[in-house]
């Protein structure tokens, strides 16, 4: 596999990491208010994704 290759598809599976964290953040949220930033903080380290993508405040 070209590298070129594996680079787009090593970035999709992170953007696809980055949207399911954000996912996450935002049921963690509705069904564990008082734990919810320890719960989204873990799950971004266990995904190694930033957590300021799970973090934001759903509207």
């Amino acid at each position: 596999m070209p590298a070129a290759e594996l680079r787009r598809l090593l970035d999709g599976v992170g953007r696809d990491l980055s949207a399911f964290l954000v996912l996450a953040a935002e049921w963690v949220r509705l069904h564990l208010p008082d734990h919810a930033e320890p719960v989204i903080a873990a799950l971004a380290r266990v995904l190694d994704v930033p957590a300021n993508g799970g973090t934001r405040q759903a509207s």
